[in-house]
């Protein structure tokens, strides 16, 4: 059979056109205003070109804001390196952000938006924000502190402390018994806190805290005790109040037993950073 050889082939009138041959090779532009019906496979050795030439140029930038997965299974999204991810409501909001570094403030943000299934989103207060952009759970060690002078403490096995960040929220507890406690002087402070209490508002944080000094006579678990935390600080003042005293007054050094005797604490203490 002899060989077709054009430079150009083209259709008549819109009709398919169909090349049966076990071999169709062309260099130049192929035009057709038809169907081009292949039977077996189609082998392009130049994808970016043939993308091109089809109009199609690649997903992400041809119709970007048209790309829809119906189906299957995605295992990775993955951003181009030092870009951060954005995953967008319908109507272009932000909902959730991952950054470039894990290691790095604000890495992960997530959106909730105004409404959360009640009458406006924010109840009967004023929304002033809905975002999360900070949770974590870990362990502290506290630490006996006087506000003049720090203790000499030799504290036992029983010294433990855990805490869970959500947002710009602290929520800690922790257990603190001394084998041995000399000196020390002013006010009794709880240190050690896992982060900084913040400077605004005054007073972002207070704690209920039982305390048994070794001698059984002092500031025993029965009176109320509270630790209220120090602006711009990692120490919560402890603070007490007796039927005699409506009013709070700080716990001194003096007032805890000296020697070689037990001074046991358990507390739990929330505040904003």
């Amino acid at each position: 059979m002899s060989l077709l050889k054009t430079n150009e082939i083209q259709n008549y009138n819109g009709s398919s056109l169909t090349l049966t041959a076990s071999t169709v090779s062309t260099s130049a532009q192929l035009n057709t205003g038809g169907n081009i019906s292949v039977t077996g496979s189609l082998n392009v050795s130049d994808d970016s070109t043939t993308r091109t030439n089809l109009g199609l140029g690649s997903m992400a930038t041809q119709n970007a804001n048209d790309v829809a997965i119906t189906g299957g299974t995605i295992n990775t999204v993955q951003p181009a390196t030092g870009q951060s991810l954005t995953i967008k409501d319908e109507d272009g909001n932000t909902a959730i952000t991952i950054g470039t570094d894990n290691t790095a403030a604000g890495y992960l943000s997530l959106n909730f938006g105004s409404y959360h299934g009640d009458s406006g989103g924010a109840g009967s207060g004023t929304l002033s924000g809905n975002t999360l952009d900070d949770y974590e759970t870990g362990s502290w060690s506290p630490t006996y502190d006087g506000s003049t002078s720090n203790p000499t403490v030799t504290y036992s096995t029983t010294r433990s402390g855990q805490y869970t960040k959500i947002g710009n929220m602290v929520f800690c507890r922790g257990d603190l018994r001394t084998d041995s406690f000399t000196g020390g002087s002013g006010d009794v402070l709880i240190g050690g806190l896992p982060f900084t209490t913040t400077n605004s508002p005054s007073n972002a944080g207070f704690g209920f805290v039982n305390i048994y000094s070794g001698d059984g006579a002092s500031f025993a678990g029965d009176i109320p005790i509270s630790g209220q935390t120090i602006n711009g600080s990692t120490q919560a003042l402890l603070q007490y109040r007796t039927s005699a005293n409506v009013g709070w007054s700080s716990l001194q050094m003096a007032d805890l037993t000296n020697g070689t005797s037990k001074n046991f604490i358990k507390f739990v203490i929330y505040y904003q950073v």
